[in-house]
């Protein structure tokens, strides 16, 4: 399932944001995701794993990323540097919208790509 256009935010020049699930690529929580639109370049955020994952250490792509995407919301306007706040939102978000007690902090998807401490 793509992700909804219209729940990207610009986040400045050509980068835009989301919040995604991707369960295959990822885990079964949410993550944040973002990329230039123009460039290509990626990265996504598992605040609360505490890892993330970029195009340097991955061969997916932004369609690929995507593609897995089973949820997509638009993001708050947090500066990534704010880990405990993201950590907060992403698993507050996680267990309101899929109804769920706890979230998992198992590690991603090894199979993803090299995920780097964040």
């Amino acid at each position: 399932m793509p992700v909804t256009p219209n729940n990207y935010s610009h986040r400045g020049n050509n980068n835009l944001g989301v919040v995604v699930r991707c369960p295959n690529l990822v885990a079964d929580r949410l993550v944040y995701f973002d990329h230039d639109s123009v460039t290509g370049a990626w990265v996504i955020r598992d605040f609360i794993a505490g890892v993330q994952l970029d195009n340097h250490s991955s061969r997916l792509t932004v369609a690929q990323i995507e593609t897995d995407a089973n949820y997509d919301e638009h993001p708050p306007w947090h500066n990534a540097q704010n880990v405990a706040d993201w950590r907060t939102y992403l698993s507050l978000r996680t267990t309101a919208v899929f109804r769920v007690r706890s979230v998992s902090t198992a590690a991603p998807n090894a199979g993803s790509g090299t995920w780097v401490a964040l």
